[in-house]
């Protein structure tokens, strides 16, 4: 397990940091198009499938910076943990590899829930790949996530999830998903997802879209549940 020597501390520079990241890619992005910063309100915090701020709605930023063939990055949500996390932290790293006709988006995040009571694993590494194939006018993407020690007292977990999407003019796509969580000392459960994204403006991205689990008495998070969210990209 990953231990840091005081949570507190180091919630706070990662917080710190983040914000200050935000702060100078907004500037930077007026004189530099590398940076990516983008904003998002939403009715909650889904992750996987399932409820991530317990019922209450969530803000999300994120920043990053296109440095040759790799983004770096940070992101951060509010957020609710059992173990008394109340937001999430990220630091990213992510690239492109092409394997024959394959494409795959690969991405490391380090992870960290500020506020998590002490003597609790608060901060995980987490790996993600994406592949996309085109069929019949559709976009299919296979979604990959493993951490070999996740948060609390979770061990090895695995997301494995299938989305389809699909143009329905120039500015709307419909989506659905269909996902698998298995996890070491932690919950196993299936989701899935069906919406609508309208693209308003070339910064503007507007969500709305049903979420649900076959999981319902393992608490609220994992309820049927209408989500909406806007994103702004700067």
């Amino acid at each position: 397990m990953i231990n840091l020597p005081s949570t507190r501390r180091c919630a706070a520079a990662a917080a710190s940091l983040c914000a200050l990241t935000v702060a100078g890619a907004v500037e930077a992005r007026e004189v530099d198009d590398r940076w990516t910063v983008k904003t998002t309100v939403a009715s909650e915090y889904m992750s996987k499938g399932a409820g991530k701020s317990d019922g209450d709605p969530a803000f999300q930023m994120e920043a990053a910076y296109e440095a040759g063939p790799l983004d770096l990055g940070v992101w951060g949500s509010t957020a609710y943990f059992s173990e008394g996390g109340d937001a999430e932290l990220q630091a990213f790293v992510s690239g492109d590899v092409e394997a024959g006709p394959f494409e795959f988006d690969l991405r490391a995040m380090l992870k960290h829930a500020p506020g998590t009571v002490e003597g609790v694993q608060d901060t995980w590494l987490e790996l993600r790949a994406d592949s996309e194939v085109k069929a019949a006018g559709s976009t299919l993407r296979l979604r990959v996530e493993y951490s070999p020690d996740s948060y609390g007292g979770t061990e090895a977990a695995w997301w494995i999830e299938l989305q389809a999407s699909r143009k329905i003019a120039r500015d709307w796509k419909v989506s659905a998903a269909y996902g698998a969580r298995e996890q070491d000392l932690g919950t196993d459960y299936r989701a899935w997802n069906a919406g609508v994204t309208w693209k308003a403006t070339d910064r503007l991205s507007l969500d709305l879209r049903w979420y649900d689990t076959d999981n319902h008495g393992g608490g609220d998070k994992y309820d049927g549940r209408l989500f909406a969210s806007a994103s702004i990209a700067f």
